[in-house]
């Protein structure tokens, strides 16, 4: 995450270097938190004891295990008057199409970038992207299968995003500094909340699988959206 910074920085000085999609995996696993994040929110000792390293991501947000799940990164440049949430929604777009050739048009229909009721999803946990409902996320039957979180550095976003691939996040609760009751009632929201691509497509989806078809047909599909002007690097 600290080479997406800087590939974020090296775009404001030099605008001809072509925007970026990144997709990773992380080993060890580990728990990445909000750069505005207090780091007294994680039970470092509890991640110490399960071999979770933790990190500070350069974007916002919340915390996040990543652990077998799909991590990606967009590094572009856009236009001032485009707004968070039109940025956000076109790459999410993107993102959803690429990996429609896994699944079946009435199965990929139901995954959707779509508005939320904020008021009844309404959680007392704000430490956990999962957990926490945002304005404009990628659902499926209503639960939340990947998180995102932005930062623009003037005209250059970054933007980064875990694809839900196997229930390991439900083990964050585990990692975070909570009383067992508040610990309890986060696990029984990600298990609410939530879904995978395993529950979206009925069947395991894995990281190289995923990683693959967004990487053949990413770029197709963010030119299709008019994504500004810029030419795409795939790393």
């Amino acid at each position: 995450m600290a080479r997406d910074e800087q590939l974020a920085r090296e775009r404001i000085e030099q605008p001809e270097l072509p925007s970026v999609l990144r997709l990773y995996s992380w080993q060890p696993p580990a728990v990445s938190i909000g750069f505005q994040q207090k780091m007294e929110s994680i039970d470092l000792d509890a991640c110490r004891r399960a071999g979770v390293d933790v990190v500070r991501r350069p974007t916002g947000g919340r915390a996040v295990l990543h652990k077998n799940e799909l991590t990606y990164a967009i590094i572009t440049r856009t236009s001032p008057a485009d707004g968070l949430y039109a940025v956000h929604n076109k790459i999410v777009t993107a993102l959803l199409t690429s990996i429609s050739s896994l699944a079946s048009l009435g199965e990929f229909a139901q995954l959707l970038v779509t508005p939320r009721n904020g008021a009844s999803q309404k959680t007392a946990q704000p430490l956990a992207c999962f957990a926490s409902a945002a304005r404009h996320e990628v659902t499926w039957h209503g639960r939340k299968v990947i998180g995102s979180a932005q930062r623009r550095f003037g005209e250059i976003v970054l933007q980064h995003g875990s694809i839900l691939l196997t229930r390991d996040h439900l083990q964050l609760p585990e990692l975070l500094a909570l009383s067992e009751p508040e610990r309890l009632l986060m696990r029984e929201t990600l298990e609410r909340e939530t879904a995978t691509l395993a529950n979206v497509f009925g069947r395991s989806i894995s990281i190289a699988e995923c990683a693959g078809t967004i990487r053949a047909h990413f770029v197709e599909q963010i030119e299709t959206l008019s994504m500004g002007d810029r030419a795409f690097s795939l790393a």
